[in-house]
């Protein structure tokens, strides 16, 4: 894996009614054939990580993400301010608290958004 770049998925969109976080979490699988991508959750696209939305479309792009070690992280300030809680949230997910993610976005060399 290479080390020269620090990639961010930046998922912002809902997983209703919308493809975007299908999308950003097989861009994901894809460019972790070369670097060690970090998912990241803000805004809506919390509740694609919430147990009880259908994740049929991409719950193996999770599972793959998270067998090769990779992480994916939800913004705890968007949690907060849609009512959610850890115990919402599956288990494949870690909660990093907002200046985190706003730190791993500003540090990153490449950022796709979805």
């Amino acid at each position: 894996m290479s080390e020269e770049k620090k990639v961010v998925i930046l998922l912002r969109q809902p997983p209703h009614g919308t493809l975007y976080p299908v999308e950003g979490l097989r861009m994901a699988v894809a460019v972790s054939a070369d670097f060690d991508p970090i998912t990241v959750a803000i805004n809506d696209a919390v509740y694609t990580f919430t147990k009880d939305v259908d994740k049929t479309m991409y719950s193996t792009h999770m599972d793959f993400l998270k067998g090769i070690d990779l992480d994916i992280f939800v913004d705890k300030k968007a949690l907060d301010e849609r009512g959610l809680t850890k115990e919402d949230m599956v288990d494949q997910v870690e909660i990093k608290d907002h200046r985190d993610i706003v730190n791993m976005i500003a540090e990153s060399s490449v950022t796709i958004p979805f």
